[in-house]
């Protein structure tokens, strides 16, 4: 057993102790987020005599707990702006054909039930997505003559921030978000350990935040 294995077997206490503190993961996944900060830790560390190894490691234990969860937020929460995002512009078209003319937010509020508030912040937040009524000079309901047409490419949703992923990554958000699979399920189906899955989905969930927030 090497020096790291046997400090990550030290503290693990330490690392469900800070788990504790979030309640939007699972134990597991917090626990592989827990032991890549004590790795970041370890590498780190410089045995000054005066600073405990465990207090050090606490903020690098915390920080990559935090940062897991609140990608998971962040790409939840961008999830749910683009699923109204595409309600949205799905309601436009079927407006626009009865209506003959492009809807307002105050007609898109009125039909979905939706405050004008809500509307417009999801607007601001997609303010960088190329919305269908952008794609072309024509109106929206000249270039469009089936509500049952496939639109999603004229429409940026979560799946196309997966572009930005290897292979290795597309499979790991893949089993973990769309199909509902713990890490250790992830690890067993995919061939890898863990603490790789851990990796791959941190980074992940990186790159795909920061493509739809751009």
């Amino acid at each position: 057993m090497t020096n790291l294995e046997t400090i990550i077997q030290l503290h693990e206490k330490l690392i469900y102790k800070i788990a504790t503190r979030f309640h939007d993961a699972e134990i597991e996944d917090l626990y592989q987020a827990g032991v890549i900060g004590i790795i970041k830790a370890y590498n780190n560390f410089k045995a000054d005599g005066t600073t405990k190894f465990t207090t050090y490691a606490y903020n690098y234990i915390f920080g990559e707990m935090y940062d897991f969860v609140n990608n998971i937020r962040s790409i939840k929460l961008n999830k749910n702006i683009l699923k109204l995002y595409k309600k949205l512009e799905q309601t436009k078209y079927l407006l626009a054909q009865k209506l003959n003319h492009l809807p307002s937010i105050q007609e898109l509020s009125s039909f979905l039930g939706y405050d004008e508030a809500t509307i417009n912040q999801v607007y601001e937040c997609t303010s960088s997505i190329m919305s269908l009524d952008n794609e072309t000079e024509r109106p929206i309901y000249e270039t469009i003559s089936n509500p049952k047409d496939d639109i999603s490419t004229n429409i940026i949703d979560l799946k196309d921030s997966m572009n930005t992923l290897t292979k290795e990554e597309k499979d790991v958000i893949n089993y973990r978000y769309f199909k509902d699979f713990t890490q250790s399920e992830t690890a067993k189906i995919l061939g890898m350990s863990q603490v790789k899955v851990s990796r791959y989905e941190k980074k992940s969930l990186s790159k795909m935040y920061n493509y739809l927030s751009a």
